[in-house]
């Protein structure tokens, strides 16, 4: 979940290129939405997004019972949004920019 589009765009092309099964979607909103239908092995979430953000999202999937591994990533995270994360639940965190192998990677780790 990431709110630019040329952001999503590439991760949908570079996690498509791993062999990885991916849906995107641009807010918190539209990924609940989204869980209904679908049951993903895993998110990745930016933290900082208009309306919802990543934590916000993270706390309603963990009030919900969702335990999906969660890749929170940030441009721009504090140590009190790093605490947060952790506190929710975040499996790994990813500092953008990040390479495309790393996060493959992360996400592999997490759902084998």
């Amino acid at each position: 979940m990431d709110d630019d589009a040329a952001v999503r765009d590439s991760l949908l092309i570079m996690l498509t290129l791993a062999d990885l099964s991916v849906e995107t979607c641009q807010s918190g909103a539209e990924l609940l939405l989204l869980l209904e239908t679908h049951k993903p092995d895993c998110l990745v979430l930016d933290v900082h997004m208009p309306g919802m953000g990543g934590l916000e999202v993270l706390e309603r999937l963990k009030a919900l019972g969702y335990t999906i591994p969660v890749i929170m990533i940030s441009g721009n995270m504090d140590d009190a949004t790093r605490t947060s994360a952790h506190q929710a639940g975040v499996s790994r965190i990813l500092k953008k920019p990040f390479s495309g192998a790393i996060l493959v990677e992360t996400i592999q780790e997490l759902i084998a």
